[in-house]
């Protein structure tokens, strides 16, 4: 796969294309998921056209705040550069916010948001590992392993098409998901192991799993204790 290409005074990094059709997927995903659950509601549609905006541009403009001496020597650097995977992950973390401040004004529960949210990530990451695949170079398995993981999950998600943004499903999605990002971890030849044969990576996803299980067990011992209640 080419890095870039060119479009007449301009050149395009082939990872920004890429990463745009992948997040214009998942867009896609979570209106489709928002209409399987019966809520049409145009207000949703906006909020979920909004973070993908918004997701974009703190993407592009964290060149900023991770590199400023280079965009103040350069300011059309803007037009080439990103804040690359550091970028990624303040978009990530900006729209969760966002998520959370339109669940609190539109009174809807955050876990509503957070479950579009998940659809959109796994089909995001589906087709970006998908077109990375034909043009990477590290072992084919690590992509198709992440390809499956997501495809995986999607389809948990779909199966409970009515229960949108149940706090339980969505525990098990992060829960699967993370135990899933060990799993490939164990593939990337070029994974550094710092504790017990697990890279730092490996660790904070093992974490995670953990949480989300305490989180699970300590869901139903509530259940459990409030049917013994009732009976």
């Amino acid at each position: 796969m080419q890095a870039a290409l060119q479009v007449g005074p301009f050149i395009l990094k082939t990872q920004w294309l890429v990463i745009i059709l992948s997040a214009f997927v998942g867009y896609s995903v979570m209106r489709y998921r928002l209409k399987t659950a019966g809520y049409p509601n145009k207000r949703m549609i906006e909020t979920i056209e909004n973070s993908l905006i918004i997701a974009l541009m703190v993407w592009k403009l964290s060149l900023i705040l991770f590199d400023p001496v280079s965009v103040v020597t350069n300011p059309l650097g803007l037009l080439y550069f990103s804040g690359g995977e550091r970028g990624i992950w303040l978009a990530a973390v900006v729209v969760i916010f966002y998520f959370y401040y339109r669940s609190k004004k539109d009174h809807v529960s955050v876990c509503f948001y957070g479950d579009l949210l998940a659809a959109g990530f796994l089909a995001t990451t589906a087709v970006y590992h998908l077109i990375h695949l034909f043009g990477s170079k590290q072992p084919i398995w690590v992509d198709g392993s992440e390809i499956l993981i997501a495809l995986l999950l999607l389809l948990l998600i779909f199966r409970r098409s009515k229960g949108i943004g149940m706090p339980y499903h969505l525990n098990q999605v992060l829960m699967w998901f993370s135990l899933g990002q060990v799993f490939v971890l164990f593939l990337n030849p070029l994974k550094q192991n710092d504790w017990w044969g697990f890279s730092q990576g490996q660790i904070l996803y093992l974490s995670l799993a953990a949480l989300c299980l305490a989180i699970g067990l300590f869901a139903e011992k509530k259940r459990l204790i409030r049917l013994n209640r009732i009976n």
